[in-house]
């Protein structure tokens, strides 16, 4: 049995490759599962119902998208420093849009007409995030890249790891049962569903109806960090919030330490003065109180003082007026008086006769007895020798 070298295997490769006629001047059409350009150079994949093909164009120009149906003459390369087959794209021209691609579209329409991705049902983040539950594979790249992330930022934040499939027949279920399981979990404050880059077959799985209707009535916030920046999925629509990659999701829901203690300084000079601010206010209010309270006395004091100089007025008037209707009377009743003083009807010729001081009359005038008459300026004494009664 021969042994080769690596290198001997991987030129064997590359002469029969270079030099079957077959694989030059060729015509591919495909679907785009992948594509980006870097320095001119695009890198994509070409995919059909069952398998995958590598393709790089050099001075690369025009842009595609993921799931462009293309039709691309070029050549078939071996490169063994790589050990990669791929074919070298001289031009693509657009087609169409790819099945696969359809149905992401076809999805994303019926989800957007029912509401799933709009911004009222977001939930927010919580300002200061204590835990995490990441649902993503534990032997991939991306758990690290996160772990790396929250350490350097806030080692104290605390990760909980679902380890779930990210790609395959099984990673739908996977996610689900992940997303339900942190939902569930009372320590978990947010939930991120991560894995990396790939082709728009490798993130399948994140295409799914029943993982977008599961995200939908997640409640509690949810971030879908799947892919890199420009690879989209319908998670990320209806998750709460999507980060472009699964290292930008740590930060997110990471808060720096210096960042909080900025924060802590500023929430105590806003306290302060917003303390000095509503000190300030209360000493207006009472100042304006003090005088509100001092004008309201003065004013109901000058108002009883006014209030009682009237009264007086009124009591005076009063008992002025009392005087002078007392006066008139009592004048009349001297004058009536006057006119009653028997001295003056005695002067006025009258004169009053008595019987043993008694007033005169029938019954008590008897024969014989002393008569006095008093005048005004005489008093007789007179014997009663007759008397008759007057009719």
């Amino acid at each position: 049995m021969k042994t080769y070298t690596v290198s001997a295997i991987n030129k064997i490769i590359k002469d029969l490759i270079d030099n079957e006629v077959i694989l030059e001047d060729i015509t591919v059409t495909g679907e785009l599962s992948s594509f980006s350009i870097t320095r001119n150079i695009a890198y994509f994949t070409l995919k059909d119902n069952d398998d995958l093909l590598s393709c790089v164009q050099f001075n690369a120009k025009t842009p595609f998208n993921i799931g462009d149906l293309v039709q691309v003459r070029g050549n078939i390369k071996y490169y063994p420093k790589g050990g990669k087959l791929t074919f070298n794209a001289l031009s693509m021209e657009l087609c169409g849009q790819g099945e696969l691609y359809k149905q992401f579209l076809n999805l994303k329409a019926k989800l957007e007409l029912e509401g799933l991705f709009d911004e009222q049902h977001k939930i927010p983040l919580p300002r200061f995030i204590n835990s995490i539950g990441v649902v993503t594979s534990k032997t991939g790249a991306v758990l690290q890249d996160i772990r790396n992330v929250t350490s350097r930022r806030n080692p104290n934040l605390d990760i909980y790891v679902y380890d779930a499939q990210v790609q395959g027949k099984m990673a739908v279920n996977d996610v689900i049962q992940g997303i339900t399981y942190f939902d569930n979990l009372s320590d978990v404050d947010v939930i991120i569903v991560a894995r990396g880059g790939g082709s728009i077959e490798d993130l399948s799985a994140f295409n799914d109806e029943e993982l977008a209707r599961v995200a939908f009535i997640c409640n509690k916030p949810l971030i879908s960090a799947v892919g890199h920046e420009t690879d989209f999925s319908i998670l990320d629509f209806v998750a709460d919030l999507r980060a472009p990659t699964p290292s930008a999701a740590a930060e997110i829901v990471t808060f720096d330490r210096a960042e909080l203690k900025r924060y802590v300084n500023e929430l105590v000079i806003r306290m302060e003065k917003s303390i000095n601010d509503n000190i300030a206010e209360l000493e207006n209010d009472v100042n304006m109180h003090a005088l509100n309270i001092e004008n309201n006395i003065t004013s109901a004091v000058n108002d009883e003082i006014l209030y009682i100089n009237n009264l007086l007025n009124d009591i005076e008037k009063n008992i002025e007026g009392q005087i002078v209707d007392t006066t008139f009377r009592v004048n009349m009743a001297l004058n009536t008086l006057d006119k009653l003083n028997p001295v003056k009807l005695l002067q006025s010729g009258y004169s009053y006769a008595s019987v043993n001081g008694q007033p005169v009359n029938y019954n008590n005038a008897r024969l014989h007895d002393t008569l006095k008459i008093v005048a005004s300026d005489i008093v007789i004494k007179a014997e009663i020798k007759e008397k008759e009664k007057r009719e």
